[in-house]
């Protein structure tokens, strides 16, 4: 009776502090700006996800049509009484077309930018309110270091989230930096499952100003919902009034996007469709933009996260050249070393789906509107009749009149010249056109400008293995694998239920020559320090893919491109420095084409042993490969792939099973992220069932 009373106090005292945990999800703050104090130890909120309509009122109901930056009613023809700015908060409008499903979190498309600080312990509860589907919320970016049970990847570190059950992910604020959270199941991304999740440094003297502008990008389709347009990449998009297929589209270098076409595109939930081409200026139809007023002669930081479903995007500020990136995927980033370091300074960036990049913007000119520009990278020359996408926000300096509506400068280009060319950073290609005098700088020409960087941990590689990331395969089967291997989701955790794996990889189904189905996994030692080679060649190359690794950031150690025509920036051919194995080209295994390499350690060409940037999503260019670095010191599951939805959820991506004699441990003691306020109870009411049972 005794023992029993002590762990009675035990659990009064240490689980029951007030709002330690919350009985229920209603009981505390929804998640939103302002949630977490910086003082703060723990930082706990909830996420309510929904359904919700696009350009509609709420109480009562009602369709509205966009004008000139404002919404009306949609029974208002002459556009005489515009929507409060109240009414308007409230009206989720994407770009202003039609009225399409959604998903919605705390009543908001994207989700709120959750705000916190370094090291703060992250309670987020997580509640499904959706009809009939299932959903899991992966904290893109945070390292689950410990808790690998709450990196929220279906069936491989939980279980879906059913509809009106609630999830309770517990972790660590790490590391700093820009970051979000999504749907990591189906294309439930491409909805609206999404929003910021921003880590405030302790370290008060990384690139200041930290506070700033919050971007969240995403590519937008009038149509369909997640499920159609992934039955549409497969089977093909066609026009029904010329009983024609639709061609997906190509970057500049000629390599191809999917069949998902997007309309416009989309920043923090808003934009404009361009419907057509007018004297040639392209008209849009006057749907409201984001705004961030500026203040002259100050600095601004913004934080750019790409959650698109597919299209990299470039982009830049009107009528500002200088962008000084501060950082990528939360890493700082510059140019050169010690006495030779230097701001990163560019004209305009890409960006690819998963990454991050922060920027700095002096407010150096004349009062007004300027737009924030990212453009597709489509080359869409060739599309008859003319069509234009691109996400837009307005930078308005302070003073300048709210009902001034910019439009998109059609000389924007005329600034790039022989003499003042346009340096683009982070190209997934070597060269633009030479007549656009736009020279390209890929992301490995960056130095990292973390004072704290470990990357002398990983100067000497333990152990180097190559992945391809491609659609191998005869025409009409061509699926998105890794070295061949098309992942299937298992039907229960990987992570705490790997013995009940039924679609394990066998040998007589994979190999040089052949495409499987199955589960693929690769075993990690602990604190071995891997180099992967992420190539993007073979027969199933074509496509740039942005590669996501959960659990770890990576040093980018060298990109490797294919050559290319200088002069139109057309590729050519794939790289010489790989050597594909197998008669069919598939490139489901590879070597050093120059077998010196394979033992050469840190004497291959061109590899970036001092200050190498940080990173967890990197673009493979279509023809060439990535050398990465990480030492495997996070035992967990993590999930390793293309950060395309739809490449993803064809097969695009795999497991790294790190570890996995250190699991017990880390998912008994530090993974179970399950628990809640309601678990207290039932476990107090448990021991006093049992007192009162004596």
């Amino acid at each position: 009776m005794a023992w029993i009373k002590f762990l009675l106090s035990l659990l009064l005292v240490k689980n029951c502090t007030p709002q330690r945990w919350w009985q229920s999800p209603e009981d505390g703050p929804t998640c939103k700006n302002g949630t977490c104090g910086e003082t703060d130890t723990t930082c706990e909120c909830s996420l309510t996800i929904e359904h919700r309509l696009t350009m509609m009122t709420t109480n009562p109901p009602s369709l509205v049509r966009p004008n000139n930056g404002r919404l009306y009613l949609y029974n208002d023809t002459s556009f005489s009484f515009p929507l409060s700015d109240e009414r308007m908060s409230k009206v989720l409008t994407a770009d202003g077309y039609g009225s399409r499903l959604v998903i919605a979190l705390n009543g908001k498309f994207p989700g709120p930018t959750i705000e916190a600080y370094e090291d703060q312990t992250m309670i987020i509860h997580v509640r499904n309110l959706m009809h009939t589907d299932s959903t899991t919320i992966h904290w893109h970016g945070m390292h689950q270091k410990g808790t690998p049970g709450s990196d929220g990847v279906a069936f491989i570190s939980q279980t879906p989230i059913l509809p009106g059950q609630t999830f309770t992910y517990r972790f660590s604020a790490q590391p700093h930096g820009s970051s979000f959270y999504h749907a990591h199941i189906g294309d439930q991304r491409s909805m609206g499952l999404y929003g910021g999740l921003i880590i405030y440094p302790r370290y008060k003297f990384f690139s200041q100003p930290q506070v700033g502008f919050t971007v969240l990008l995403q590519d937008w389709n009038h149509d369909d919902e997640p499920e159609t347009l992934y039955q549409r990449m497969i089977n093909g998009v066609y026009d029904l009034s010329k009983f024609t297929l639709i061609e997906p589209t190509q970057s500049i270098d000629g390599a191809n996007f999917s069949r998902f076409h997007i309309h416009s595109a989309l920043i923090n939930g808003k934009g404009r469709f361009y419907t057509g081409r007018l004297n040639n200026i392209f008209a849009h139809n006057g749907a409201p933009l984001e705004t961030f007023e500026v203040e002259y002669g100050k600095s601004y930081r913004f934080r750019v996260i790409s959650a698109s479903t597919l299209y990299p995007f470039r982009v830049y500020v009107q009528g500002h050249r200088d962008l000084n990136i501060r950082a990528s995927d939360g890493f700082e980033i510059a140019r050169g070393t010690g006495i030779n370091i230097s701001d990163l300074i560019v004209e305009s960036f890409i960006i690819h789906p998963g990454e991050r990049y922060d920027f700095t913007l002096n407010a150096n000119q004349n009062g007004g509107t300027y737009l924030l520009v990212a453009e597709s990278i489509e080359d869409l020359s060739k599309k008859s009749p003319p069509e234009y996408h691109a996400a837009e926000a307005i930078i308005r300096y302070k003073g300048t009149s709210s009902s001034t509506y910019p439009n998109k400068d059609s000389s924007v280009q005329s600034h790039c010249t022989s003499s003042t060319p346009c340096v683009t950073f982070n190209c997934p290609y070597l060269y633009y056109p030479t007549n656009n005098y736009r020279p390209c700088l890929t992301f490995d020409k960056a130095n990292s400008n973390e004072s704290l960087s470990k990357f002398k941990e990983i100067q000497n590689a333990d152990e180097t293995l190559f992945f391809n990331f491609a659609f191998p395969g005869e025409p009409r089967y061509t699926p998105g694998s890794v070295n061949g291997h098309q992942f299937i989701s298992p039907t229960s955790p990987i992570l705490t239920n790997e013995k009940d794996l039924t679609t394990n990889c066998r040998n007589s189904d994979c190999g040089e020559d052949k495409i499987c189905n199955c589960t693929y996994s690769v075993e990690l030692s602990s604190n071995r320090v891997y180099q992967f080679v992420l190539t993007n060649l073979g027969n199933g190359r074509g496509w740039s893919h942005p590669i996501h690794l959960h659990g770890h950031y990576f040093y980018v150690m060298k990109m490797g491109f294919g050559s290319y025509n200088q002069a139109s920036g057309k590729f050519l051919t794939s790289t010489t420095d790989i050597e594909c194995i197998g008669s069919r080209n598939y490139c489901n295994s590879a070597r050093w084409a120059n077998i010196t390499w394979k033992n050469a350690g840190n004497s291959i060409p061109g590899l970036r042993l001092d200050y190498p940037p940080e990173k967890d999503t990197i673009i493979i260019p279509t023809g060439g490969y990535v050398i990465i670095r990480f030492k495997a010191n996070n035992p967990g599951a993590w999930f390793f792939h293309c950060h395309i939805d739809l490449h993803n959820t064809n097969g695009m991506g795999m497991v790294l099973l790190e570890s996995k004699d250190k699991w017990p441990d880390y998912i008994s003691s530090k993974g179970d992220s399950t628990r809640n306020g309601t678990f207290h109870i039932i476990v107090l009411f448990s021991i006093l069932g049992l007192v009162f049972s004596v």
